[in-house]
C-alpha cells in the first residue's frame, strides 16, 4: 500500500517539476519542490502508520467481540440451567413441605355398629318397663396437628343424640333421618416443660382411671383447663372445668357451676413384666348446691341420674335442684402383668363424697384377661360395682351401668376378639340392680336392670 501511494506521489511530484522546469529553470524552484516531495512522504509515512493502528484496533475489538459472543452463549447456556434447576428445587421444596404438613397432621377415626337389649323392671305407671331392643351407631373423626414441636392441636366430631355428653351413639330411627355430627374435641396441649402439659378447650379426659372402672364415663370430654404432669415414675393432674356458666342481675345468683380437680399418683414396675399403678385424686363441684346441673335441663327428677334433689316451686316450672355438695375423694389401683404371653390386669376403685352422711361411698374392682387389639387377640373381663346415692355426681358417671344411675349395684362382663388388626368384636352384659338403697317413685327397691352389648368396632 506504501508503495502504491509513494508511486503517486512521485508521479505526481515529477508531473509537477516537469511543468515547472518548463515555465522556469531556477535552482530556488527545485529546492521548493523537494521540501514538498519530502512533505509528502512523511505524510504517506504517517497515514500508513495511523492504517496499521486502525488494523491492529480492528482484530482487537473483532477478538473481543467473539469473547462476547462466546460469554453470552455461556450466559445463556448458564441461565436455561440455573431455571431448570430452580424449578428442580421449587418442586423439592413442595414436596419437602408436603411431607412436612403430612408428617404434623393425624387423621384417626371409629366406627361402631352396636346391638342393644335393655330389660328393666322399673315400673312405669304401675306396669312393668317393656323390653327395648334397638340398633346403634357411633363415628368419630378427629384430626391432630403439631403446629410446632411443643404444641398439639386436636379438633374432633362425634355422632351424638341431643349432644347427649355421656354418649356418642345414634339410635337407627326416624325414617332414615340424617343424623347430627357433633364437635367432641376442640383443645391444645402445650408442652411447656419435659415435665408437663397445659391443656385447654373441650378436650380427652386427663386424668388416669384404673382397668375398666365406670366412675366416669369414657365418652365425656370435658371443657376447660387442665396441667399434666409426669416426672419418672411419678405423674399428677389439676383441672379446672365448667359445666354451668351463669349471668344476670346483681341480685342473684350468679356463680358459675364449675368442677375442680387434682390427681396425683405413681407407676411402680414390680419386676420385669408386672407394674403397679395407685392413684390418689379429689375433685369438688362447686355452686352446685340448689342448681341442676343435669344434662338435658333441669324440672325432671330424673335428670339428676339418682343424685338427691329437691323441688323448688318457681311457677311455671318445678326444678330439681341438688341437695348436697360433691367433694369426692378417690383411691385406685391397678395391677398388669403376664401370664406366659397372656396380659393379665387386676383393678380396684373406692370413694367417698365428704357432705352428705349417708349413702356416700362406692367401689368398684374387676379382671380383665387378654387384650383385644393385634390380629386374633381375645380378652375376657369382670367387674363388679356399687354406688350409693350421694357417692359421686352421677353426671358424670358411666351411662350404661344400670342405666346411668347412681344407687346402684351389679356385674358387668365382657368379651372381645380381634379377627384382623383394627378390627374388634365386643359383647358386654350388664346384671344390676337399681334403687339399691333408696326406693323409686314407685316404691321399688332392688329393681333389677340388664343391658346386653354387642358391638362391631373398626378404627383408623
Amino acid at each position: 500500500m506504501k508503495n502504491l501511494v509513494l508511486a503517486a506521489a512521485l508521479a505526481t511530484a515529477l508531473s509537477s517539476v516537469s511543468s515547472d522546469v518548463q515555465a522556469a529553470d531556477s535552482s530556488s524552484e527545485l529546492a521548493q519542490i523537494r521540501e514538498q516531495l519530502e512533505a509528502l512522504l512523511q505524510r504517506v509515512d504517517r497515514l500508513e502508520k495511523e492504517n496499521n493502528e486502525l488494523k491492529s484496533q480492528n482484530e482487537s475489538l473483532r477478538a473481543t467481540d467473539e469473547k462476547l459472543l462466546a460469554n453470552d452463549d455461556y450466559l445463556k447456556s448458564e441461565a436455561r440451567g440455573l431455571r431448570k434447576e430452580t424449578a428442580q428445587q421449587a418442586v423439592e421444596v413442595n414436596k419437602t413441605k408436603g411431607a412436612d404438613w403430612a408428617s404434623r397432621v393425624a387423621i384417626t377415626g371409629d366406627m361402631r355398629y352396636r346391638y342393644e337389649m335393655i330389660t328393666d323392671d322399673t315400673l312405669s305407671n304401675g306396669q312393668k318397663t317393656a323390653d327395648r331392643y334397638r340398633d346403634r351407631i357411633r363415628a368419630r373423626l378427629v384430626a391432630t396437628a403439631r403446629p410446632t414441636d411443643t404444641l398439639t392441636v386436636g379438633i374432633g366430631m362425634t355422632t351424638a343424640e341431643n349432644g347427649d355428653p355421656r354418649s356418642g351413639n345414634q339410635s337407627l330411627t326416624g325414617v332414615f333421618t340424617k343424623k347430627p355430627f357433633d364437635l367432641d374435641l376442640a383443645y391444645f396441649d402445650w408442652r411447656f416443660a419435659d415435665w408437663g402439659n397445659l391443656i385447654g378447650g373441650k378436650m380427652k379426659q386427663p386424668f388416669v382411671k384404673p382397668g375398666q372402672s365406670l366412675f366416669f364415663d369414657n365418652d365425656i370430654t370435658p371443657e376447660g383447663l387442665a396441667v399434666n404432669v409426669q416426672r419418672g415414675m411419678f405423674f399428677g393432674t389439676v383441672y379446672n372445668y365448667w359445666l354451668l356458666e351463669a349471668s344476670g342481675p346483681e341480685n342473684t345468683r350468679t356463680a358459675d357451676t364449675m368442677l375442680h380437680g387434682v390427681q396425683f399418683g405413681a407407676r411402680m414396675p414390680m419386676g420385669s413384666s408386672s407394674l403397679l399403678m395407685l392413684a390418689a385424686t379429689y375433685y369438688d363441684l362447686s355452686a352446685a348446691v340448689g342448681r341442676s346441673p343435669f344434662y338435658n335441663g333441669s324440672g325432671n327428677v330424673n335428670n339428676a341420674n339418682g343424685n338427691t334433689v329437691i323441688n323448688l316451686a318457681q311457677p311455671p316450672a318445678v326444678n330439681a335442684v341438688l341437695v348436697y355438695n360433691y367433694e369426692v375423694v378417690n383411691l385406685s389401683a391397678e395391677f398388669n402383668t403376664l401370664f406366659g404371653a397372656v396380659p393379665f390386669q387386676a383393678w380396684a376403685d373406692v370413694a367417698q363424697n365428704q357432705d352428705p352422711s349417708n349413702h356416700n361411698n362406692a367401689w368398684a374392682a374387676g379382671v380383665l384377661f387378654g387384650k383385644a387389639t393385634n390380629y386374633r387377640t381375645w380378652e375376657l373381663g369382670a367387674g363388679y360395682q356399687k354406688i350409693e346415692k350421694d357417692a359421686l355426681f352421677a353426671q358424670l358417671i358411666d351411662s350404661d351401668f344400670a342405666g346411668g344411675f347412681s344407687d346402684n349395684n351389679g356385674w358387668v362382663l365382657r368379651a372381645g376378639y380381634a379377627p384382623v388388626r383394627n378390627w374388634i368384636l365386643n359383647a358386654t352384659f350388664f346384671l344390676n340392680h337399681r334403687n339399691v338403697d333408696v326406693a323409686n317413685s314407685a316404691g321399688q327397691t332392688e329393681v333389677e336392670y340388664h343391658r346386653l352389648q354387642v358391638d362391631f368396632n373398626v378404627k383408623f
